[in-house]
């Protein structure tokens, strides 16, 4: 089973976006656990011939933003390649804020996929991270904003989503609108009463044969409860198909520490130093308050700021002026030492995110076809950026576009290099491409970090890739 020496593995992670997919990873390496994220998942013999060490294997997607015809074609054959892992546990790592609807990311249809692919005897699920301030209670959904923490659906950034707006809090409602399954909840109140009554509640929700199973959670204590719960109802040979957050890693780390099932190390010191100090390329595709913030803190300290016309780049007599116009500043500024943030928006209420739903609507185009065109571009531009400047360190922000602009780097695997204090690591990543092999990447989810979060990336030290990598440097495929 888990400690078996001939399959290493204790669990293997889906993630519904870029952002999101790194968060888990650093859960699981902040807790001692070895952890690679690829883009595709790789043959279960790729791992094992160069990966030998790792313990959790991930895979970056792209299914929060795509619409619900997309999903089985995109997550039926990833979930079918990484069950030949065997990994006792799978986990759909979701937003933290549970972002979906019906018609795009819908989280009910995944769950659908993966109890057909994977035949779970139930599907947990774990919405809450309170480490970041996200918290399930009686079945309603909460989330942090600065000091305040707010129902999803009063949420300032979360209620007003521009793809995705939450208007219902309660989870098993959410969920109605997406899937048939019933749902039930172990509430707050039977986690106060420990693990032996919470394990009680599961299995009579069993005997009911309810598929879907929800746990409300406050505290860091009863994420490690749940947890534990969920990690009795592992078999050998077969794969349990779980629902959750990012802080699922450091809940079943705690358990797998209980057991005695791995040793730990704690994260290590910097081997070295790569790149701390240097300027750095932010590529911004958030529309949210927080990311918005963010922005405008680095144009008050001495960050160059360029806002690309969103609306250009939809018309293509001006896409290319644009993109041209945007990377010949930003190449300008970097090549004298000042680090750059490129943005579409800054803010929910910046003019640009109005102007250019107007014109994609008249040109009668999808919203995921928009995210697609907008993520395109950006990665263009940063690619082109990177060349000409050879700059090694690299923010992209907003979930819903990291992914698309990743896809023009020839990345196919990602490592966690340090972690910055919130769910938005610094990762290295392994390309095809020899120029973007080892450049240092955090991936931010728009309602992440501080406002000074760019520059606690910028001045952190990183350990040295050669000396810290996992896996092979040079790109082999499987």
């Amino acid at each position: 089973m888990a400690g078996d020496k001939r399959n290493p593995y204790l669990l293997s992670f889906y993630g519904d976006d870029f952002t999101g997919t790194t968060s888990a990873a650093e859960a699981l390496r902040m807790s001692g656990i070895p952890t690679i994220i690829f883009v595709k998942p790789p043959t279960a013999q790729f791992l094992r011939n160069h990966f030998p060490k790792v313990h959790a294997i991930g895979v970056a997607g792209i299914s929060r933003s795509l619409p619900k015809e997309n999903l089985v074609k995109v997550l039926k054959p990833t979930f079918q390649r990484m069950k030949t892992y065997g990994v006792p546990l799978f986990l759909y790592k979701i937003c933290s804020t549970f972002d979906s609807s019906p018609e795009i990311g819908n989280i009910g249809k995944a769950i659908e996929i993966g109890l057909t692919v994977f035949s779970s005897k139930f599907i947990p699920i774990l919405a809450a991270a309170p480490r970041f301030g996200r918290f399930t209670l009686f079945g309603n959904h909460f989330a942090a904003l600065g000091e305040e923490v707010f129902r999803l659906d009063r949420h300032p950034s979360m209620s007003v989503h521009p793809v995705t707006p939450m208007q219902e809090s309660d989870l098993r409602r959410h969920l109605a609108k997406q899937t048939q399954l019933d749902c039930s909840l172990i509430p707050i109140l039977t986690l106060i009463k420990g693990r032996e009554e919470v394990r009680k509640q599961v299995q009579d929700r069993l005997g009911k044969n309810i598929p879907l199973i929800l746990f409300d959670t406050l505290s860091k204590a009863q994420l490690n409860t749940v947890c534990s719960v969920i990690w009795d109802y592992t078999e050998d040979g077969k794969t349990l198909f779980c629902v959750g957050s990012q802080e699922w890693g450091y809940g079943l780390a705690e358990e797998w520490r209980r057991l005695g099932i791995l040793r730990f190390k704690v994260d290590a010191k910097p081997i070295g130093r790569s790149g701390k100090g240097g300027p750095i390329l932010v590529v911004s595709g958030s529309c949210a308050a927080i990311a918005g913030r963010q922005i405008e803190w680095a144009a008050m300290h001495r960050y160059i700021e360029i806002g690309i016309q969103t609306e250009k780049l939809f018309e293509n007599i001006h896409r290319e002026r644009e993109m041209d116009r945007v990377a010949q500043e930003a190449i300008a500024s970097l090549k004298l030492g000042k680090s750059v943030v490129i943005h579409s928006a800054i803010g929910p209420n910046d003019p640009r995110i109005s102007n250019t739903k107007k014109l994609v609507e008249n040109l009668g185009m999808t919203s995921q076809k928009t995210v697609d065109v907008l993520g395109k571009t950006l990665g263009e531009l940063a690619r082109n950026i990177i060349l000409a400047t050879k700059v090694r360190r690299l923010i992209l922000s907003g979930g819903d576009t990291a992914g698309r602009i990743t896809q023009t780097f020839g990345i196919w695997a990602l490592q966690v290099g340090r972690s910055v204090g919130v769910p938005a690591p610094l990762c290295y990543v392994y390309s095809a491409h020899p120029e973007m092999n080892g450049l240092q990447v955090a991936y931010k989810g728009g309602q992440v970090g501080g406002d000074d979060y760019f520059d606690r990336v910028r001045r952190k030290e990183m350990p040295d890739f050669n000396q810290v990598a996992i896996g092979p440097i040079q790109n082999k495929k499987g």
